[in-house]
């Protein structure tokens, strides 16, 4: 009875009193972001805001807002609306991540509009009318006095240009027109937006028809005129261990300094692990979830200021089917909102309270010794 009572005690202080690995380490307020993934409530944003959050980076996807060409039929904003409401009320601003090909643009959403004046002038358009509805002087804002002001300040354009799963050729140079486009349409609209380009997937399998980050920045740049249209880089680090990232943003920082770029920000727009115990090698188990967190924000911590590292937003807020291989696992929380260990070491990291969810159910003794065994606690 006693070796029993002591392996449940154990287990949950590994479950529930989790501290990162590196206590003594910083990130300033702000700093750590989200990347939810599925629905998100108006709880799920004030849960977020309750952790510490303060940012949160959300698809605005051009064909859901423009499903038919916009000079035939009117825009619909009602979705996103919504989101960046539900956003603005638990006093978080949102970062969009612009994407999406409609189909009277394109046969497919991931071609990239950049190949026909007809496609240029659509997406440029669509930029400008999105800096009018969310931006500092945006419409939106103005329709709802009430909720704090939060304009956007930050546009990332696109999303994993470099892998067949976002853009349907992976191109260096056809991406280099859309950032020249988005870069006159977002600056010539709002001045002070920065523009992100799209957050590159670190180290992609398939290559090719896929590109390396690096080598997909490198083209980009030799693509030529290029640099005044963009003002930082985002990257998806994903790997198997978070050290292994710390070689992606360091070789993303030498080609920038070789193009004199290196005053520009680095973001990490997507970052994580599943709590699944593989297949794949961003499965690591609920223990290892964790300590991949805490090792991530080690690193980043300890390297933001000489990488010029601007923020990092977690992939992602709660478990939900469907996406990638290991994104059904990627929540800090389960999809019934129940916290698993990389909440505690989420929050330590933001300063956020980690006792506004209830603490993951695990089912019956044999579960919670299993699950002891998983972290390497207990036993004999």
């Amino acid at each position: 009875m006693r070796r029993k009572i002591s392996r449940l005690l154990v287990l949950a202080v590994f479950l529930f009193g989790l501290v990162p690995a590196v206590a003594a380490a910083y990130v300033p307020a702000g700093f750590i972001g989200m990347a939810p993934q599925g629905p998100t409530s108006a709880k799920d944003y004030e849960l977020m805001r309750k952790a510490g959050i303060r940012n949160v980076r959300m698809p605005l996807n051009w064909a859901e807002i423009e499903p038919e060409d916009p000079y035939f039929f009117p825009q619909n904003w009602a979705h996103f609306d919504r989101v960046v409401e539900l956003a603005a009320e638990a006093g978080l601003q949102v970062m969009p991540v612009v994407l999406g090909t409609p189909k009277w643009v394109a046969p497919e959403s991931t071609v990239l509009p950049v190949f026909s004046p007809w496609q240029r002038r659509g997406w440029a358009r669509f930029l400008r009318d999105a800096v009018a509805r969310y931006g500092p002087e945006g419409e939106f804002w103005e329709d709802h006095v009430k909720l704090d002001y939060l304009p956007f300040e930050r546009w990332e354009i696109w999303n994993e240009e470099n892998i067949v799963s976002f853009s349907s050729e992976p191109n260096p140079a056809a991406f280099a027109r859309l950032v020249r486009i988005s870069g006159r349409a977002l600056h010539g609209a709002d001045p002070e937006s920065e523009v992100l380009l799209g957050g590159l997937f670190g180290r992609p399998l398939q290559i090719p028809p896929n590109v390396g980050s690096g080598n997909f920045l490198q083209r980009l740049y030799r693509a030529g005129n290029v640099r005044p249209y963009f003002d930082a880089v985002a990257l998806h680090p994903y790997v198997a261990d978070a050290h292994a990232m710390a070689a992606q943003l360091r070789n993303l920082r030498r080609i920038m300094r070789l193009h004199h770029d290196g005053y520009k920000k680095l973001y990490v727009t997507e970052l994580g692990w599943g709590s699944q115990s593989g297949p794949t090698r961003w499965q690591r188990g609920l223990r290892g979830q964790a300590d991949q967190l805490s090792k991530a924000f080690a690193i980043l911590s300890a390297n933001r200021v000489r990488w010029r590292i601007g923020g990092a937003w977690w992939f992602s807020w709660a478990d939900a089917e469907g996406g990638c291989s290991f994104c059904t696992s990627a929540g800090l929380l389960t999809e019934n909102r129940e916290a698993k260990p990389s909440w505690y070491r989420f929050n330590e990291w933001t300063g956020g309270n980690p006792d506004t969810v209830p603490r993951l159910n695990l089912h019956g003794e044999a579960g919670e010794v299993e699950v002891a065994e998983e972290a390497g606690v207990g036993g004999d």
